[in-house]
C-alpha cells in the first residue's frame, strides 16, 4: 500500500526531500548571519592578511545561490592584500562575504588595505540604504585601528553605491579624506594602477544582462523554495507545476526587466503576467487545455509575476526606497486578492 501511495504521489516525496534540508539550511543561515566576530580594542591591533583559499570559492558559490540570505560574512576589521604596507591604498567595503570575495578577486596581486565595516553581512547598496553602511560606522572602525593620521588626512576609497548612506562631510570633519571610487569592482584595477585617486562621480549604473543574470539565478532559487513549501503545506492540493512555473517566472523577470513596459516594478510584473497569459492561450489553442485550468494558470501567473516584481525591488540598483514603499502598498493587496481568487477557481472549475 505504501509503495502504491509513493508511486501515485512521488512528486510530494521529491518536494519534501528538497524542501526539508533547504529549510534546515535556511533557518540555520538566518539565525547565524548576524553573529559576526568583532575585534576588541587593543593598542597592538594590526592589519591581518586576507587569505582566500579553495573552500572560499565554495562559500562564494553558496553565497551566490542563496544571495538574499547573507549566508556568510567576513569579520569586520582591518585587512591587507598583497604586500603589507601602510602607504598602500585604503579601500572601505561591507562585510558581505561575496562582496569581499569578488573585490579580492578583481584586485588580484595588487597591494591594498581593506577596512571592512559591520553591515550585518548585507551588501553595500542595501546596507547603505538601511543606514548600516554609514559615516559613523566607518569612523568607528577607522579610529579603532588607528587609521587617522596626525599631520594629514587619511585617504580612503569608498564604493560609489554606498553614497546614499554615507555623509562625506562627517568623514572630513573626523580627519579623513574620502574619495568616491568606481561603480564596479572590475574598474578597480585600472583605477588603482593610475596612482592618483579622483572622485568617480560620473560613473553610471549599468544594469546589463550580466548583472541581471547574476540576480536571476538566486531569485529563481528563492521562489522555487517558497513554492516547494506551499506545495507541501497544502498537502499537494495544488498542481506540482506551480513550483516550476514560479521558478521560471522568477528567472524570466530579471532577464526581461528592461524590455518589459512600464517604469514601476509591479507594472513590469503585470506585463510578464500578460505574456504568461498569451502563452496559456497558445496552449489552449494547440493542446486543448480545460478552460478552468487555463483560468487558474492565467491568474496564478499574473499574481506570481506581480509578487516577483515587488520582491525584486530590493534586488536591483535602480529602485527608490520611497517609491518602493508606495508601490508595495498599492499592489500587494491586489496580489493577495488574486491568490485568494485561485481557491474558488480551483474548487469549482478544477
Amino acid at each position: 500500500m505504501l509503495s502504491d501511495f509513493y508511486q501515485d504521489h512521488s512528486s510530494i516525496f521529491l518536494a519534501a526531500g528538497l524542501y526539508l534540508p533547504l529549510t534546515l539550511f535556511w533557518n540555520y543561515a538566518k539565525s547565524n548571519r548576524k553573529k559576526t566576530w568583532e575585534y576588541k580594542p587593543a593598542p597592538h591591533l594590526q592589519a591581518l592578511p586576507l587569505d582566500l583559499g579553495p573552500a572560499d570559492h565554495i562559500k562564494a558559490f553558496i553565497s551566490w545561490i542563496f544571495l538574499f540570505l547573507g549566508v556568510f560574512s567576513v569579520s569586520p576589521g582591518y585587512y591587507y592584500l598583497g604586500k603589507r604596507d601602510e602607504n598602500t591604498p585604503l579601500l572601505v567595503t561591507c562585510n558581505n562575504f561575496l562582496t569581499v570575495f569578488l573585490l579580492a578577486r578583481r584586485i588580484g596581486k595588487r597591494s591594498v588595505r581593506l577596512l571592512i565595516v559591520d553591515t550585518n553581512g548585507i551588501n553595500v547598496w542595501c546596507s547603505a540604504g538601511e543606514g548600516k553602511f554609514s559615516a559613523e560606522e566607518i569612523i568607528d572602525k577607522a579610529e579603532l585601528f588607528g587609521l587617522r593620521r596626525e599631520k594629514r588626512n587619511t585617504e580612503m576609497i569608498l564604493p560609489k553605491l554606498c553614497l546614499s548612506g554615507v555623509r562625506m562631510s562627517d568623514l572630513r570633519k573626523a580627519g579623513f579624506k574620502p574619495v568616491i571610487g568606481p561603480m564596479y569592482a572590475k574598474d578597480l584595477p585600472q583605477y588603482l594602477d593610475r596612482g592618483e585617486f579622483r572622485d568617480r562621480k560620473n560613473d553610471h549604473c549599468r544594469f546589463g544582462l550580466q548583472a541581471r543574470m547574476f540576480t536571476a539565478v538566486p531569485t529563481s532559487v528563492q521562489f522555487l523554495y517558497w513554492f516547494l513549501g506551499i506545495y507541501i503545506l497544502t498537502f499537494w492540493a495544488v498542481n506540482v507545476s506551480i513550483i516550476w512555473v514560479a521558478a521560471v517566472l522568477a528567472f524570466l523577470y530579471p532577464v526581461l526587466f528592461p524590455y518589459l513596459p512600464g517604469k514601476q516594478f509591479a507594472v513590469k510584473g503585470i506585463a510578464l503576467g500578460v505574456l504568461n497569459a498569451l502563452f496559456i492561450y497558445g496552449c489552449i489553442w494547440l493542446e486543448g487545455i480545460h478552460t478552468g485550468a487555463a483560468l487558474f494558470w492565467i491568474l496564478f501567473g499574473l499574481a506570481t509575476s506581480m509578487f516577483i516584481s515587488l520582491s525584486y525591488t530590493g534586488n536591483s540598483p535602480v529602485s527608490n526606497y520611497d517609491s518602493v514603499r508606495k508601490e508595495t502598498a498599492r499592489f500587494l493587496p491586489v496580489v493577495v486578492m488574486l491568490y485568494v481568487l485561485l481557491i474558488p477557481v480551483k474548487i469549482f472549475l478544477g
